[in-house]
């Protein structure tokens, strides 16, 4: 049984990484170039379940909106990817 990604996907899967690492350094680059005025930041910390929200020019909720999404995402896919190989394994 052949597990895990064609030849053809590890390599369009291998450029895409390139590819955003790329896209990173350049975006890197000109962050630094770039003139800025007024620079803000902030954060989240999770404790366990518990979010510290560290302040910035976004409201709290959409701050954590925009943190948590991805994270939720990710775990739906992971949710997936297990279902579907105890779905090949079963027959």
């Amino acid at each position: 049984m052949n597990r895990g990604p064609s030849p053809a996907s590890r390599a369009l899967l291998s450029m895409l990484g390139i590819l955003f690492i790329f896209i990173g350094i350049v975006l890197v680059i000109l962050g630094f170039l770039a003139p800025t005025g007024k620079v803000q930041a902030g954060g989240l910390i999770l404790i366990g379940p518990i979010p510290i929200i560290l302040g910035g020019e976004l409201s709290p909720a959409t701050l954590l909106i925009i943190i948590l999404l991805p994270i939720i995402i990710f775990i739906l896919m992971l949710f997936l990817f297990f279902q579907k190989i105890s779905m090949e394994e079963k027959g």
